[in-house]
């Protein structure tokens, strides 16, 4: 890993924390008992780990499978190249991508597979979920009326 791909790792490993504590904050502004506002979490934490895998696996759905044989040296060789028959499309793929970069787990789970392909993209994914929630938390609690 160059150190160019190890900052922008670091930076959206801090952008995916924030992301965290900005749900987790805007479900605790908007819940006025901290009781439900934990039992809220913890669902929706389990809920993004669950969402996290279904989406993921249709992200990362192989257009081809390919059959290959490595040789004594470790060279891989391909012997065949056919369609995925349970390809789901290339729309459906693209749509389960972005939605998987847009949960925090998925983007934590792409860090963790060392995946470099879409490395520079996430943290845009993290600042948009930053944003849109922080606003939207600010204006219904604006909105919220104080006891």
């Amino acid at each position: 890993m160059s150190w160019n791909e190890l900052l922008i790792s670091l930076l959206d490993t801090a952008l995916i924390i924030i992301s965290f504590c900005s749900i987790f904050n805007f479900i605790s502004m908007i819940c006025s008992e901290i009781t439900l506002s934990t039992a809220i979490c913890i669902i929706l934490f389990v809920v993004m780990f669950v969402l996290q895998s279904v989406f993921g696996l249709t992200a990362s759905s192989p257009k081809y499978i390919t059959h290959t044989y490595y040789d004594e040296n470790g060279n891989g060789h391909i012997i065949s190249k056919e369609p995925n028959p349970n390809y789901p499309g290339e729309e459906k793929v693209k749509m389960a991508r972005t939605i998987y970069f847009l949960i925090p787990q998925g983007q934590a789970m792409e860090i963790d597979a060392g995946n470099p392909e879409y490395l520079r993209q996430m943290p845009i994914y993290s600042a948009i979920i930053i944003i849109v929630i922080n606003a939207l938390g600010i204006y219904i609690f604006l909105k919220k009326e104080l006891k």
